[in-house]
C-alpha cells in the first residue's frame, strides 16, 4: 500500500456510514409510522437521529440500510388496506413482518406485486390477517421470496398450494386458513422445503405418497385436518432429518409401530393425538428404540399399547422431555413417578383418563419447572401429598379430580403461590378448607365439589380478586355465604349446591356484573332474592326462600334457566313473563305457593311433526286444550322417557305403535276423551297403572276395570277436567319451558328433560346448545296449530 493514510480514511468513512441509517430511509420510516395505528395507541419511539437504533428496525452493518422491519400488530390506518409501495425505498429489505395487523387487502395499484422490486426480500410474515385467495396470489411473482408466513388468514382454495409450489421455498406456512380440498401432489415438488405448516385446515383424503421426496424437511405439521386412510409410515421413512412431526386431530387409521422412527435421530417433537377410533400406537413388541431425545410427546387418545395397557418403556431412556401427554388411553399400573424423576425440565404432564392405581408418590427431588399436572379420571387413592408445594413450587394447574383420594384437605396447596386452577372434585376429601386458602392472587378456578369437606366457607376467598369459578357443591359446608364474596368482581360461576348453608343470599351478589351461573340449590337458605342483573342460569331449588314473583323481576333479560322449585315463593305468575325473559328456556316452579292461572292454553291438534324431534327424552303437554288424536309419529321418539298428555281434549284411539316406546318410564293420557283399548298389555306399558288412563270414560282394557265389550262408542266429545296433576318425574326431570306466541302472547309447552344426577354446571351450560333446535320445532308446531284452526 503506497498511501496507508488513504486506506485509513476509507475505513473511517465506512464506519461513519455504517453507524447511522440513511437519511432517505429515515424519512420513509417516519411516513410508515404515521400510516399505521399502533397497539394501545403507542407508536414506537422513533425519535433518535439514528434509525438503525430504533426498536422494530434492523440495519445492515455494512451499508447501513434497513434489512428487517417488524410491524406486527400495527394496523394500516386506511381501512385495513396496505399501501405496499411505501416499502419500495428499502432496497435491501430482507425480512418484513406484518403479522396480526388486520390487513384485509392492498390499496389499488399498490398491491403485493410491487414488491417484485424488493430483490432481497426473503422472509415475509403476513400471518393472522384477513387476506383471501385473490389478494395473496400476487406473492407468487416474488422471485426472491423464500419463507412466506400466511397462517391465520382467509385463504380457502387449495389452488394456492399449486401456485406456491413453483417457488423455491424454504418455509411455507398456510396454517389455520380453512383451506378445503386434497393436499396437492404439487407440494412434493418443493424439495427444498425445511418447514411445511398446513395444520388447521380442511385437507381431506390420503396424504400423497410422494411427500417422501421432501427429504430436507425439519418441521411437518398436518394436524387439525381431515386426513384419512392408514397411517403413512412409509412416507416418513426417508425424512430422517425431521425434528418436529405433528399429525394430531385427523382421521388416520391403522396400527403405527413407533419403532419406525428409530432412525430419526433429530426428532424432538412428536404429536399423534386424537385420530380415528381405530388408530393405534404400539411401543412394545417390538420395543420402540427412539434414539433421539424428545422434548414434546403427545400420544393422547390414540389407543396407546391397547393390548398391554403399559406406559411406553422407551420413556425410561428419555431425559429431555418438557411436555408429556398420554391421556385418554386406559393405561394401567402405578402413577409414573419415574417420568418426573428422569425429566427434570418437565413442565407439562397429563395422564388423565387412564387407569393408574395406588398413591400419588412425588419424586424425591424438587422440580422447579412443572407448571401443569393433570392426573384426573384415574383410580389413584390414599392421602394427597402434604409436600406438593415443596416438590412442585411453581404449579399453576393441578387437577386430581375423579379419583379416590381421601384424608384431610391438604394445607400444602395453600402455599402454591402460582396456582391458577385447582380441581379436587369427585374424591373423598374431608376436613375443613384452610382458613388462609387460597393465598395466591392468581387463582381463578377453584373446584372442590363432591367431597366431604365441612366447616364454613373461608372468607379468604374474598381477597382473591381474580376468582372466576368457585364450585363447592355437594359437600357438608355449614354457616352462611360470606358477604364479602361480592368483592370477587370477575366471578362468573358460583356453585354451592347441596350443602347445609343457612342465612340469606348476600345482597352484594347484585354487584357481580360478570356472574352468569348461580346454583344454591339444596341448602337451608331463607329470605328474599337480591337483584342479579346479568345472570343467565339460576338454580335455587329446595331452600326456604320467600317473596313474590313480581312483574319486574330482579334478573336481566339474559336469563335462560330458572329453577325455583320447593321454596316458599308466593303470588301470581305474571302473564308477561315472556316479555320479561325473552331468552328463557327452562322454568321450574313446582313446590311453591304460587296462585292463579298458568299463562298458557294451547289449542288444536298435536302435529305429526313432533315425531321428528327424535332426540327428545321427555314431552309434557299436559293442562292445555289440545284436541284430535294422539299422533302416531310419537312412536318415532325412541329415546322418550316421559310422556304426559293429560288434561287436554284428545280423542280417538291410542295407536298400537306407541308400544314401541321401550324407554318410557312416565306415561299419562288421563282426563281426555280417548276411546278404545288401552296399551296396558303391550311392552313397557304393562308397568303403568290406572292413573295413567283415568278420566277417559270410553277407554277400556287393562289396567282399567272396564271390559272393551261393554264400553259404548263415544258420541259427543267431552272436555278433559282441569285438575292439578302431580309431577311424577322427580328431581332429575327438567321441564323445557318454551314460549309460543299464541293468542295471549305467551310461550308454553313444557318438555321434561331427564339427565343423570352427576351432571352439574355442565348440564345447564349445555342447555342452550341443544335447546335452539327444540325452539325451532316447537315454533313450527305453534304455526301449524294456528293454521289448522
Amino acid at each position: 500500500m503506497r498511501n496507508p493514510c488513504i486506506w485509513c480514511c476509507l475505513v473511517l468513512l465506512t464506519l461513519v456510514v455504517c453507524d447511522s441509517c440513511l437519511h432517505e430511509e429515515r424519512k420513509h420510516l417516519m411516513d410508515i409510522c404515521d400510516a399505521f395505528l399502533w397497539p394501545a395507541g403507542n407508536p414506537p419511539d422513533w425519535s433518535s437521529r439514528d434509525c438503525c437504533r430504533w426498536e422494530r428496525v434492523t440495519c445492515s452493518s455494512i451499508t447501513g440500510r434497513v434489512t428487517a422491519l417488524d410491524l406486527d400488530a400495527a394496523y394500516p390506518s386506511w381501512y385495513g388496506l396496505l399501501n405496499c409501495s411505501m416499502f419500495l425505498p428499502f432496497r435491501e429489505l430482507q425480512n418484513l413482518s406484518l403479522g396480526n395487523a388486520g390487513i384485509a387487502g392492498c390499496m389499488p395499484g399498490a398491491g403485493f406485486e410491487v414488491w417484485s422490486n424488493l430483490r432481497q426480500l426473503e422472509i415475509l410474515d403476513l400471518s393472522e390477517n384477513e387476506l383471501n385467495d385473490s389478494s395473496i396470489m400476487p406473492l407468487v411473482g416474488l422471485a426472491s421470496l423464500r419463507s412466506p408466513f400466511l397462517g391465520g388468514n382467509a385463504i380457502k382454495n387449495d389452488f394456492i398450494v399449486q401456485r406456491l409450489s413453483k417457488m423455491k421455498l424454504d418455509i411455507l406456512d398456510l396454517s389455520w386458513n380453512g383451506i378445503f380440498g386434497n393436499i396437492s401432489r404439487a407440494v412434493c415438488n418443493m424439495t427444498s422445503l425445511r418447514e411445511l405448516h398446513l395444520n388447521g385446515n380442511f385437507f381431506f383424503g390420503v396424504l400423497p405418497s410422494c411427500i417422501r421426496n421432501l427429504t430436507f424437511l425439519r418441521v411437518l405439521d398436518l394436524s387439525n385436518n381431515l386426513l384419512t386412510a392408514r397411517f403413512p409410515t412409509i412416507s416418513f421413512a426417508n425424512m430422517t432429518l425431521l425434528e418436529q412431526l405433528s399429525l394430531s386431530h385427523n382421521q388416520l387409521e391403522g396400527l403405527l409401530l413407533l419403532n419406525s422412527f428409530s432412525n430419526h435421530l433429530q426428532l424432538k417433537y412428536l404429536r399423534l393425538s386424537s385420530n380415528s377410533a381405530s388408530f393405534q400406537v404400539q411401543t412394545e413388541n417390538p420395543e420402540a428404540n427412539i434414539s433421539s431425545q424428545l422434548q414434546v410427546l403427545e400420544l393422547s387418545n390414540c389407543n396407546l399399547n391397547a393390548n398391554s395397557g403399559v406406559i411406553p418403556s422407551f420413556l425410561s431412556h428419555q431425559h429431555g422431555l418438557y411436555l408429556i401427554d398420554v391421556s385418554n388411553n386406559n393405561l394401567s399400573g402405578h402413577f409414573p413417578t419415574w417420568l418426573l424423576e428422569n425429566n427434570i425440565y418437565l413442565s407439562y404432564l397429563s395422564v388423565k383418563h387412564n387407569s393408574f392405581v395406588g398413591s400419588l408418590i412425588l419424586p424425591s427431588t424438587v422440580n422447579q419447572n412443572l407448571s401443569w399436572l393433570d392426573a384426573s379420571y384415574n383410580r389413584l387413592s390414599g392421602d394427597l401429598p402434604v409436600d406438593i408445594n415443596i416438590t412442585f413450587p411453581n404449579l399453576s394447574y393441578l387437577n386430581l379430580s375423579k379419583n379416590f383420594f381421601q384424608g384431610i384437605f391438604p394445607s400444602a396447596v395453600s402455599h402454591l403461590e402460582n396456582l391458577s386452577t385447582l380441581d379436587l372434585s369427585y374424591n373423598n376429601i374431608s376436613g375443613e378448607i384452610t382458613a388462609s386458602f387460597p393465598t395466591t392472587m392468581s387463582m381463578n378456578h377453584l373446584v372442590l365439589n363432591d367431597n366431604n369437606i365441612s366447616g364454613e366457607i373461608p372468607t379468604s376467598i374474598c381477597t382473591n380478586v381474580n376468582l372466576g369459578v368457585v364450585d363447592f357443591s355437594n359437600n357438608k359446608l355449614t354457616g352462611s355465604i360470606p358477604n364479602c364474596i361480592a368483592s370477587n368482581h370477575l366471578l362468573f360461576i358460583l356453585n354451592l349446591r347441596g350443602n347445609h348453608l343457612t342465612g340469606s343470599i348476600p345482597t352484594g351478589l347484585s354487584s357481580l356484573l360478570n356472574l352468569q351461573f348461580l346454583d344454591l340449590s339444596k341448602n337451608h337458605l331463607s329470605g328474599p332474592l337480591p337483584s342479579l342483573p346479568n345472570l343467565t342460569y339460576l338454580h335455587l331449588s329446595e331452600n326456604e326462600l320467600n317473596g313474590t314473583f313480581p312483574l319486574v323481576w330482579p334478573f336481566g333479560a339474559n336469563l335462560k334457566t330458572m329453577d325455583l322449585r320447593y321454596n316458599q315463593f308466593s303470588g301470581a305468575i305474571p302473564r308477561c313473563i315472556d316479555e320479561t325473559f325473552p331468552e328463557l328456556r327452562i322454568l321450574l316452579l313446582k313446590g311453591n305457593m304460587f296462585e292463579g292461572m298458568v299463562p298458557n292454553q294451547l289449542e288444536g291438534p298435536i302435529p305429526e311433526s313432533i315425531g321428528d324431534i327424535v332426540w327428545l327424552r321427555a314431552l309434557n303437554f299436559s293442562n292445555n286444550s289440545f284436541s284430535g288424536p294422539v299422533p302416531m309419529s310419537l312412536s318415532n321418539l325412541s329415546n322418550l322417557e316421559s310422556l304426559d298428555l293429560s288434561h287436554n281434549r284428545l280423542s280417538g284411539q291410542l295407536s298400537p305403535q306407541l308400544a314401541g316406546l321401550k324407554s318410557l318410564e312416565v306415561f299419562s293420557v288421563a282426563y281426555n276423551n280417548l276411546s278404545g283399548p288401552t296399551l296396558g298389555t303391550k311392552g313397557q306399558f304393562i308397568t303403568f297403572g290406572q292413573s295413567s288412563y283415568e278420566g277417559n270414560p270410553y277407554l277400556c282394557g287393562p289396567p282399567l276395570l272396564k271390559s272393551c265389550s261393554t264400553v259404548p262408542t263415544p258420541s259427543i266429545p267431552q272436555h278433559g277436567q282441569d285438575e292439578d296433576d302431580d309431577d311424577k318425574v322427580g328431581d332429575v326431570v327438567l321441564f323445557c319451558g318454551t314460549a309460543l306466541f299464541y293468542v295471549v302472547g305467551f310461550w308454553t309447552s313444557l318438555a321434561v328433560l331427564f339427565f343423570k344426577r352427576s351432571w352439574r354446571c355442565s348440564l345447564f351450560l349445555a342447555v342452550d346448545r341443544f335447546s335452539d333446535p327444540l325452539m325451532f320445532q316447537l315454533a313450527m308446531l305453534s304455526r301449524r296449530i294456528h293454521s289448522t284452526n
